[in-house]
């Protein structure tokens, strides 16, 4: 299982607060005893967001009010109407606004305790059921990593941990949780993908969740090797020279805008599609001397022979 004290000497100095993404259920509950066993008990803050969508949230946040009266850690909570929010973005979905008001609320925790790092939960099959999610729709390499131990303010120390030995631990030692039932809800492909058709894997490999696992491990250290590459090429200059781009591999040169991208979008890929870098790369080669080409936060111009970007 887990040595979570060693993960935390890891990342946090001794005196540091330790943000815990706390939703009251298996996971979350088990990476929050388990710091309780540790010299940085003290430090932990336990931070619940209820999204108001369930009427169970009330209850869930009231008992994690109550357990730390009982084992002493802090516990911050917020709340937000996400349906009602919805209204104003009707272009965004319920998933996505929980998820933006979530983290934007870990994230103001962060700044009042001058803390590094959120800890979150997610654990391999977490990491497994994005995978497949994001392969059913047009990809890139980075979602198919998906999920890493550090990424930037985000630690995960789970992702080696399936989610039946979570469980199994919690249930031999009658640790307290709550379960969210609408996890069982099929019509939403996410619970789909874990309730039907990822066990059907399991059935022929039962160990096809590790095996994944180190599939997705050599993604991610193919995606090192072509960021060190792109690295190469753009060196401390925010240009490129067009003709050396073109002499590159046609899998470079995407992965060169996608690097781009990614380092002018507050380190994410989550709206670059595959029209967009074809519309880029159309762009470098479009005969104009002078020219603009703006995708979200990234700007690209076009003077004479070079490519700059911000």
């Amino acid at each position: 299982m887990l040595n979570i004290e060693r993960f935390l000497e890891k990342y946090y100095s001794p005196d540091e607060p330790i943000i815990l993404a706390c939703s009251t259920w298996p996971d979350s509950m088990y990476l929050l005893y388990e710091i309780l066993k540790t010299p940085y008990k003290d430090n932990l803050v336990a931070c619940y967001f209820n999204h108001k969508l369930r009427d169970e949230a009330d209850n869930e946040e009231k008992w994690l009010e109550n357990l730390w009266e009982k084992m002493w850690f802090k516990v911050e909570v917020w709340y937000a109407y996400i349906k009602d929010i919805q209204k104003l973005y009707p272009s965004k979905s319920l998933e996505e606004l929980a998820r933006e008001k979530r983290y934007a609320f870990l994230n103001a925790i962060l700044n009042i305790y001058e803390s590094k790092y959120i800890i979150t939960a997610h654990h391999l099959d977490d990491k497994i059921e994005t995978f497949f999610h994001n392969l059913l729709r047009w990809t890139k390499l980075t979602w198919l990593i998906n999920m890493t131990e550090n990424s930037w303010s985000i630690l995960r120390p789970l992702l080696n941990l399936e989610k039946s030995e979570i469980l199994k631990y919690l249930d031999e030692n009658k640790l307290e949780y709550y379960i969210d039932e609408t996890n069982k809800d099929n019509t939403i492909t996410r619970n789909k993908l874990r309730n039907t058709i990822i066990p059907e894997f399991y059935e022929i490999n039962s160990a096809f969740k590790k095996n994944l696992e180190k599939t997705m491990n050599y993604f991610e250290e193919l995606k090192k090797f072509l960021d060190e590459e792109i690295e190469k090429f753009i060196w401390e200059n925010n240009y490129f020279e067009i003709e050396k781009f073109n002499n590159l591999s046609s899998l470079l040169q995407k992965e060169i805008i996608r690097y781009i991208y990614f380092k002018t979008n507050w380190n994410s890929t989550i709206w670059l599609s595959e029209n967009n870098i074809l519309e880029v790369l159309k762009f470098i080669n479009w005969p104009a001397w002078k020219s603009i080409k703006e995708i979200w936060k990234m700007k690209l111009n076009k003077e004479k022979k070079k490519i700059y970007f911000k």
